[in-house]
């Protein structure tokens, strides 16, 4: 007997062969098979650069009444607008978000709507694992940047991200929150999103048994790539706060005498950790830029993610 209809919302943007393996991994889920999934797929190309793959995925699932694709595009560079534009195509009772470098475990919705249901949120997010080509250093493969591993099932979500995360469609509807286009080329558009749902009184939870995968291609892989990935995210971190909260200055303040101090703690644990272990003194380097980036979001300066 079908109950009720998942969106798979994905946002995509020049990558078919990622994308695919993500259609493949929500095809294959398990203890799912009471619902129908629906794949609304936004491309933020305007040669519709996912077609091809689109169109394969088509083709498998034709006879299979459980699934449906819905594919259009956002012609401009905008991950926010493009991630408007799949909630605004979205029929389902469930919106699950992932983004088009990862996979879905064969258990990761089921556990979602799992921890829905028992533990009545609003929203559930899951855990991220990152996978590297064999190239990428070791001492990078088990840095903290990209392992995202959520707190015990029900407990108030560790983070926010739109990549494996499960939303009641009711909620936003009732909530009436849409992604932010002013974070559209910076990142952070996440954060600001779940910010504003938390805010109204929604609860985020977490589901540390639904897991993706992400792959993290070599130039991600490099000390430049995370420095600018741990800055954007502690400077969104303090744009948000700011912008979420009416003391505004109080909060700017203590932002930038918090990211000064805490950057000179963690620059100090990274040398003293340098020679002993590499990995930890790279997660404690890396803390340190993420907090130095905090006063630069309070004078204003938010680099681009997407160009």
């Amino acid at each position: 007997m079908i109950k009720n209809k998942i969106s798979v919302c994905i946002a995509t943007y020049k990558r078919p062969d990622l994308l695919e393996k993500l259609l493949i991994s929500i095809i294959n889920q398990k203890g799912i098979d009471e619902h129908t999934i629906e794949f609304v797929i936004v491309d933020n190309d305007n040669k519709w650069s996912a077609k091809d793959t689109v169109d394969k995925i088509r083709n498998l699932i034709q006879d299979n009444i459980r699934f449906s694709i819905i594919y259009s595009m956002q012609p401009e560079k905008n991950i926010s607008l493009t991630r408007n534009k799949t909630l605004e195509l979205a029929t389902g009772k469930f919106i699950f978000f992932i983004d088009d470098d990862e996979y879905a475990d064969e258990l990761c919705i089921y556990n979602h709507i799992n921890v829905i249901n028992q533990f009545k949120g609003d929203v559930s997010i899951g855990s991220v694992l990152p996978y590297y080509k064999n190239t990428v250093p070791l001492f990078i493969q088990d840095c903290d940047v990209f392992r995202r591993i959520n707190f015990e099932n029900g407990a108030s979500s560790k983070f926010f991200i739109t990549g494996n995360t499960m939303i009641k469609k009711e909620a936003l509807t009732k909530f009436n929150i849409q992604f932010d286009p002013a974070y559209g080329l910076t990142g952070g558009e996440d954060n600001d999103f779940f910010s504003k749902i938390k805010k109204k009184g929604g609860g985020i939870i977490s589901c540390n048994t639904a897991i993706a995968f992400e792959f993290i291609p070599d130039q991600k892989a490099n000390l430049k790539s995370l420095i600018n990935r741990v800055f954007r995210t502690g400077n969104n971190y303090t744009r948000t706060l700011i912008n979420s909260n009416k003391k505004k200055v109080i909060i700017a303040l203590s932002q930038i005498i918090k990211g000064i101090a805490q950057f000179l703690i963690a620059i100090f644990i990274a040398l003293f950790l340098l020679p002993i272990n590499r990995t930890k003194s790279l997660n404690w380097f890396l803390k340190s830029v993420s907090n130095i980036a905090k006063p630069f979001a309070v004078i204003g300066y938010y680099p681009k993610s997407y160009k």
